[in-house]
């Protein structure tokens, strides 16, 4: 946990490489689903089936908490936190009763000097008070080793140069030895056998804690294997679980303890926050499917706001996917909230079941949820399996060892239901108590769990039919439900000697209660009655009293008593504080009073008791925003005693409630005090006032020209910044700087502004990589991730008037895509923006009017895939002003709305609004969602249809006032999804600068063409040019920008200089210019990649490929025609983990693929490109490789002139680069120097397992595989225009069978083949003619089963050849040489069992043989049928086969029928036995060269039948 800002660290790591931040879906303020909910209708009836004998996982843990055990250590104890504070903690772990505790331990308050333990200093002290309470519990225990390192360790226990906070140890011997000594001290002296399982530090992938140099992954793996020998050793291994690596959004780190250290590992922990259900569980899967059968556990989740749990995201569905996806056990971060003392830091505010005692009574939301599943779901159960049958139902189902069953079930709001509870026929024979939890719980400091509000008699079954319908979850247990007391009054005070009347009530349960008092000396109470008598105190005084039950002794209740002195003869009175001590959204003020007339006030902020030398109340005391202050005073005056101590503690929060830059300074009525000039901000609920002052001011009306906020108590806030002009409205948090983060806080919150869970805020130095903020430290940011769009929105106080809304944006340029966002006025969208740069770009809304009054303004991320971010900043309301030419007014088309019963607003109606701007046709207008076939508009709510009617062609236009100069026109279009695809052009004046054919329903993003034109007005038009049938095209986003063309293109940040890593790791998830994922990065020399120094600079860039997933970088830029190539530099990590590979791009072609081979930097250049006119291309390196942790550097990246080449050329035709590395000879798959290679296709070497042939050309060639799916190989080559064919060597594998295969171009196919020979033999295409310009070449195999491969090389391309006739191979079945008769064989030919060859003399007794000696021979006998067959390449044309023929003497009359493949060519039916005949075939065409089979056949069907063969030619009767 990151002591600074455990909430916003525990979302948002540094690189992992994992820079995606995954979010949670919003549920606002409250649950979503709630408007929905309906009591009044008829319950829905519902089936729960729960299945007694299937068991979906066994020894189910159970549902636990975090826990940093510092209540009673100095970082809190300095905040007034005492023993009385401490039993009202212990009471409330008692009551939820957690079934694991992950217990955080800091090394040092076990061994401040090496090898030298203090098992009995305070803080281990307060660490066993935990312990105790847990024991008492029933709560096991994962103790968490490590975390952060005090002060008083670093001198021994850190690593040299790593931040000693936050170091990973340095000598892992000595830690293991810690490790150890701990855990026997824990279990074996002092008793506490509930410590089972043992964890290491948090989140070591983040950067948080567990910082070393090098491979951090390495040194974890390493850490757990010495603390398990050690353990070993010492005989404690077998008393201890080991889990790890207590990732957050690392799979990979998972992965890599699997691989390495399994072993050592019992199980397997993670850690999400705010994740939705289906998410969670695709989590859950992921990493269970990496470790099976080792277990999985969820060792931290939870929510940040306590209104965020809901359906989609919440404690209870995570339970269920926990539960239902065999994950051991679910713990909630956190317990309760405190302050550590070394390092200091809070966890109080999100998060927590309940915060600090001292902050208030009040427990969080998340206590009673996450409380009641802790306390009511069994430990160390079976899940049994359960299906709701319905989506509106989530379920879990447990059952104990001893026959108790708990259910819980999830509702969605909606209709309410009548559910019933199958068991499926298994009797179960108890009382099912059913306890709910809902979002409008009222949170009282008793912090009463959910009590048992109905219960059910179960047999097979047992039904609930009052299941309500607003959100909430429940249990049903045969358990005995929890006795609980409630005590009153929870927090009295009262003077020294006076009585107090206090009362209790028992919950779930029957009888009274017994009173006592904790510690000694603490006054008085009848154990009866509970009339408590107070102690004399002389300061104020916190007396923890227990109302214990007399039914169940371990159940009690607490009150906290506050004493103060009594009032006492020539003493001062105590202090009074005009404020109630607690947490407040914003700055407040402090007064102090004495009854004692005269008296002066002294105070102290700091906690430490107040001297006569403190500071002097003279005036109230500002608390400003952020505040955290223990107030104490006493009151002093002469000749009199001084008063005792009284204090109150004050956390002010960082919610804006003033205009920004401004600071409270007084309530309305009191004085304003400040020194010098400045202008002070008078009013209330967003309205003020604004006035120059001098020296201080009455915060009242008449000080500031009037009231304006008649309705409201007012508050007075100050600024010494003076601006030249006041706020026209006024935002709060215009700039977000609040609340305050050092990287990024996520919603859901509100702070002015109220961010849903896809948003928030993030500072310069966060996780985004986000350019520095136009004003101030942080910005807001506006996120889409698992299809969620961010939403921020502020509901502010307008006077009537025009207004516009100026803000500046910008897009996260370190990860991820282009975000969109629209800007609502209420329901209105006054704008619609994509930023496209890193840098912060100022944006106007279109004008809008209002009457007054309060308005919500709303930004609303647009996109719905992908993860893609903006940033904005610096919001605020203008008067109108003019936009900067070129402006295209309603961009968006949002005006007029077309909110008609159809959707739509055609030709004059489209036009008729002021805010159109847009002309529109008859058959062209606006379509707002939900329109019959228009898809969702991706800005706004509308889009522009562009139709073609009965011939009647769309149109829409508008004037755009241009300076002269050279712009490009973007906008996004789709289809639509009732009618025909439409083209349209897209004009500026005379200029048609595009043509589309929009295909898809979902909007795709276009670009004009590069046009120039001169200043003045030029109409924008969109013109359908299809003039049949009726199509129709929406248009929306309609933008224009003005390009500057370079005369050569030049590429940002090429060297990866910017920005300067200063990261301790010396790696950054992102860099200036470029587009990087959450697998790329920027490295510096020296940092834990462990990289050769870059070649130019510093710095360079890195590709790795981690947990499946491949880094890619990208930059779009600007090319003037011209003819290029890329060079670049690049390096393989010789450090960790295999071999990279990558691919280069320009937009979708691949210019090379690459594997560097060498830790050393080396040269490569990219094939060459032509651009044919200017335009933006984008340029990107893409990791091949899909498995392993591999990563390449790549560095001074640069474009360099290329010469086309006069002819066509094939790169790496040959197949020599790269070099296959791998000691099989083989590479599967990936890329290659230009080719693209699928999973069944790839590179051999000569000498490879395949087997194969010499390479006709070089050593490599490539192969195509039949095998549980087709190779098939590809590359983008440029060719001239002209007429082509293309040239290879080919041969067949010895193991398997033929493989054939089709060569494309494009998608025409030239070719078809099927090797039938071992030794390569050369092939070629038939001749095709192409244009100028990119083609793809493709072999793709066309053998569909078996396992067969062929090998292709020498691929070359030029001018088509004559091809020659095929031959047959052994032709007169000479070979092989035969004594007599030999069948079932190949040599050239294929012989079946009945085939084959026979000599002159045989004993078939044949005529001579009229070519050599020997001839083939078919016979067909007991009913098999002779066949001989050879396959051949064919090229084009039309062939007849020519043979001679006899017939054998003895026996009957053989047929032959010559095929070509099925097809027969002929039949023939040899007369002679005593002389050979001539016979020919029929004519056949091959269309396209391929490789056909010319077999020949018998038919004879009965009888011993026998033909003999020989001389066998082809013939071609014509060429095509």
């Amino acid at each position: 946990m990151n002591r600074r800002n455990r909430n916003s660290l525990h979302r948002f790591g540094a690189l992992a490489l994992a820079a995606s931040l995954a979010l949670s879906s919003w549920a606002g303020a409250k649950p979503v689903e709630a408007a929905d909910s309906d009591d009044s209708a008829a319950p829905a009836p519902h089936t729960v089936r729960i299945d007694p004998n299937e068991v979906v996982q066994s020894d189910f843990l159970g549902i636990g908490v975090n826990v940093i055990p510092t209540a009673l250590m100095e970082g809190t104890t300095r905040f007034g936190y005492t023993e009385a504070h401490w039993e009202m903690d212990r009471k409330r772990i008692l009551t939820v009763r957690p079934k694991v505790a992950r217990v955080w331990f800091q090394i040092d308050w076990m061994e401040s000097a090496k090898g030298v333990y203090t098992f009995d200093s305070p803080q281990m002290q307060a660490f066993y008070k935990y312990l105790d309470v847990f024991k008492e519990a029933g709560t096991e225990i994962e103790l968490n080793m490590g975390w952060k390192i005090g002060s008083a360790a670093h001198e021994w226990f850190n690593i040299p140069g790593v931040d000693p906070w936050t170091s990973a140890p340095a000598d892992l011997d000595a830690y293991a030895a810690s490790t150890s000594a701990a855990l026997r001290e824990l279990i074996e002296v002092r008793g506490y056998d509930n410590v089972k399982y043992l964890t290491f530090y948090n989140e070591p992938n983040g950067s948080w804690d567990f910082e070393a140099p090098g491979d951090q992954q390495a040194y974890y793996a390493e850490m757990v294997r010495k603390a398990s020998e050690r353990l070993a050793a010492d005989g404690l291994r077998d008393r201890i679980e080991i889990w790890g690596p207590e990732e957050t959004g690392a799979p990979g780190w998972t992965q890599y303890m699997k691989d390495h250290i399994d072993e050592h590992m019992d199980g397997y922990s993670f850690h999400v926050y705010g994740e939705a259900y289906e998410g969670l569980r695709v989590a859950l899967k992921q990493r269970s499917d990496y470790v099976a059968p080792k277990p999985v556990h969820l060792t931290e989740f939870g929510w940040g706001d306590d209104n965020a749990s809901n359906w989609d995201a919440g404690f209870a569905n995570s339970v269920v996917a926990v539960a239902n996806g065999g994950v051991k056990s679910a713990l909630v971060w956190q317990l309760n909230g405190v302050w550590s003392p070394d390092p200091f830091g809070g966890t109080n505010g999100v998060y927590t079941m309940w915060d600090s005692i001292v902050l208030g009574m009040e427990p969080r939301k998340t206590f009673y949820s996450a409380g009641l599943l802790n306390r009511y779901i069994p430990e160390h159960s079976s899940v049994l399996a359960v299906d709701t049958g319905t989506p509106d139902l989530r379920a879990a189902a447990f059952k104990t060892a001893d026959g108790n069953y708990s259910i819980l079930l999830e509702s969605k709001a909606g209709l309410p239901k009548d559910v019933t509870f199958d068991f499926g026929g298994v009797e179960i024979g108890k009382t099912f108590r059913k306890h709910v939890y809902q979002d409008d719980v009222v949170r009282t400091g008793n912090a009463i769990l959910p009590p048992a509000s109905a219960s059910f008699e179960a047999g097979a079954s047992f039904r609930d039919p009052n299941v309500g319908s607003a959100y909430h979850f429940a249990v049903y247990t045969t358990e005995p439900p929890q006795t609980q007391v409630e005590v009153s009054p929870l927090l009295p005070t009262v003077r020294s000697g006076d009585k107090l009347q206090l009362s209790a009530t028992v919950i779930d349960n029957t009888g009274g209660v017994t009173w006592s008092i904790v510690g000694e000396n603490n006054g008085a109470i009848n154990k009866n009655t509970g009339v408590y008598h107070a102690p004399q105190v002389t300061d104020e005084t916190l007396i923890a009293v227990k109302a214990t039950s007399d039914s169940d002794p371990g159940a009690y209740g607490v009150a906290l008593i506050k004493v103060l002195p009594m009032a006492l003869p020539n003493t001062v009175e105590p202090v009074s504080f005009g404020l109630a001590p607690g947490v407040y959204p914003s700055a407040e003020a402090v007064t102090l009073t004495t009854a004692t007339p005269g008296a002066d006030i002294r105070y102290t902020l700091d906690g430490s008791e107040p001297t006569a030398a403190s500071p002097l109340y003279e005036r109230p005391i500002i608390l400003a925003d952020g505040t955290l202050a223990l107030l104490k005073a006493k009151a002093f005056k002469s000749g009199l005693k001084s008063s005792g101590v009284t204090s109150a503690l004050y956390q002010t929060n960082q919610v804006s409630n003033s205009p920004d830059g401004y600071a409270f300074c007084a309530y309305e009525g009191g004085e304003c005090h400040f020194e010098g000039e400045a202008i002070v901000a008078f009013g209330a609920d967003g309205l003020f006032n604004y006035a120059v002052h001098t020296g201080g001011v009455a915060c009242a009306a008449a000080e500031f020209g009037g009231d304006p906020s008649p309705e409201h108590a007012k508050r007075c806030f100050v600024s010494y910044d003076i601006p030249e002009e006041v706020p026209v409205v006024t935002f709060f948090n215009a700039s977000f700087e609040k609340p305050g983060t050092t990287t990024a806080r996520p919603g859901p919150m509100t702070n002015g502004w109220t961010f849903n869970s896809r948003a928030g805020v993030q500072h310069n130095a966060g996780p985004f990589g986000a350019t520095p903020a136009p004003l101030g430290v942080q910005t807001a940011y506006l996120k889409t991730d698992g299809g969620v769009s961010g939403v921020i929105g502020q509901s502010i106080n307008f006077k009537p008037g025009a207004y516009q809304m100026e803000f500046k944006a910008a897009k996260r340029t370190s990860f991820g895509g282009t975000q969109t966002f629209d800007v609502y006025f209420d329901d209105t969208v006054i704008g619609s923006y994509a930023p496209t740069s890193g840098e912060y770009v100022i944006y106007r809304t279109e004008p809008f009017e209002t009457s007054g009054g309060r308005h919500t303004i709303r930004f609303v991320a647009t996109t719905t895939v992908g993860d893609n971010t903006a940033f904005l900043d610096d919001v605020r309301i203008t008067h109108p002003k003019p936009f900067d030419a070129p402006h295209v007014a309603n961009a968006g088309f949002e005006s007029p709305a077309a909110t008609n019963d159809g959707g739509v607003l055609l030709g004059a109606a489209a036009s008729a609004s002021a805010s159109a701007g847009w002309t529109f046709n008859e058959t062209s207008g606006v379509a707002r969602n939900g329109a019959p076939g228009a898809p969702n508009a991706p800005l706004g709510m509308q889009a522009a249809a562009l139709r073609t009617v009965d011939g009647e062609a769309g149109r829409f236009s508008q004037p755009v006032e241009f300076p002269a100069g050279t712009y490009v026109l973007s906008f996004r279009a789709a289809a639509s999804g009732a009618s025909g695809a439409q083209t349209f052009e897209v004009r500026v004046g005379d200029q048609v600068v595009g043509t589309y054919s929009p295909t898809a329903t979902s909007y795709a993003d276009f670009d004009s063409d590069f046009f120039t034109v001169e200043a003045g007005a030029h109409d924008v038009s969109f013109v359908s040019v299809t003039a049949d049938g009726e199509r129709t095209a929406y248009v929306d986003a309609v933008s224009i920008e003005r390009i500057e063309i370079p005369e050569w293109p030049e590429l940002a940040n090429a060297g990866f200089e910017s920005p300067t890593i200063t990261t301790s790791h010396g790696v950054l998830g992102g860099g200036d210019g470029w587009t990087f994922n959450e697998r790329s990065g920027m490295q510096r020399n020296g940092s834990a990649f462990g990289a050769a120094d870059a070649p130019e600079g510093t710095q360079s860039a890195l590709l790795q490929t981690n947990g499946g997933v491949a880094g890619a970088i990208s930059q779009t830029i600007v090319f003037p025609a011209g003819s290029y190539a890329i060079s670049f530099q690049a390096a393989k990590r010789t450090s960790f983990g295999g071999q990279q590979s990558f691919a280069v791009y320009l937009d979708d072609r691949v210019l090379g693929s690459y594997t560097p081979t060498s830790g050393s930097y080396q040269a490569y250049t990219t094939d060459g490109f032509v651009i044919d006119k200017p335009g933006r291309h984008t340029i990107r390196f893409a990791a091949t490789t899909t498995t392993g942790d591999n990563t390449a550097f790549v560095d001074a990246i640069d474009l360099v002139p290329y010469t086309p080449p006069s002819g066509p050329a094939i790169p790496n035709g040959s197949f020599e680069s790269p070099p296959v590395t791998a000691s099989t000879g083989v590479q599967v798959g990936g890329a290659a120097d230009g080719w693209t290679f699928n999973s069944r296709s790839g590179l051999v070497k000569n000498g490879s397992v395949f087997g194969e042939a010499p390479a006709p050309s070089g050593i490599q060639a490539a192969y195509l595989n039949t095998n549980n799916g087709q190779g098939e190989f590809s590359q983008s080559v440029f060719l001239p225009g002209g007429t082509y064919a293309i040239s290879f060597q080919a041969a067949k594998r010895s193991f398997g069978g033929a493989q054939s295969f089709d060569v494309y171009l494009d998608e025409t196919l030239i070719g078809s083949y099927a090797p039938a020979s071992t030794a390569y033999a050369s092939f070629a295409t038939d001749a095709f003619a192409v244009e100028t310009g990119h083609h793809t070449i493709r072999f793709a195999a066309t053998t569909t089963t078996g396992d067969n491969t062929a090998f292709i090389d020498a691929i070359t391309i030029g001018e088509p050849a004559p091809q020659a006739v095929p031959i047959f191979a052994n032709a007169g079945f000479e070979s092989p040489a035969v004594t007599g008769v030999r069948g079932n064989m190949t040599d050239g030919w294929t012989f079946n069992a009945t085939a084959g060859v026979q000599r002159n003399g045989s004993a078939f007794g044949a005529a001579p043989a009229p070519e050599g000696v020997q001839t083939g021979l078919i016979q067909n006998k007991d009913g098999a049928a002779g066949e001989i067959s050879q396959t051949l390449f064919f090229p084009k044309g039309t062939y007849m086969i020519q043979f001679q023929a006899a017939r054998r003497a003895f026996g009957g009359q053989q047929t032959i029928e010559v095929r070509t493949g099925d097809t027969t060519i002929g039949t023939f039916a040899p007369a002679s036995s005593t002389e050979f005949q001539t016979f020919v075939t029929e004519p056949f065409t091959v269309s396209s060269g391929s490789s056909r089979t010319i077999r020949f056949v018998g038919t004879a069907a009965t009888g011993d039948s026998t033909a003999f063969l020989d001389a066998a030619t082809i013939v071609r009767v014509s060429e095509q």
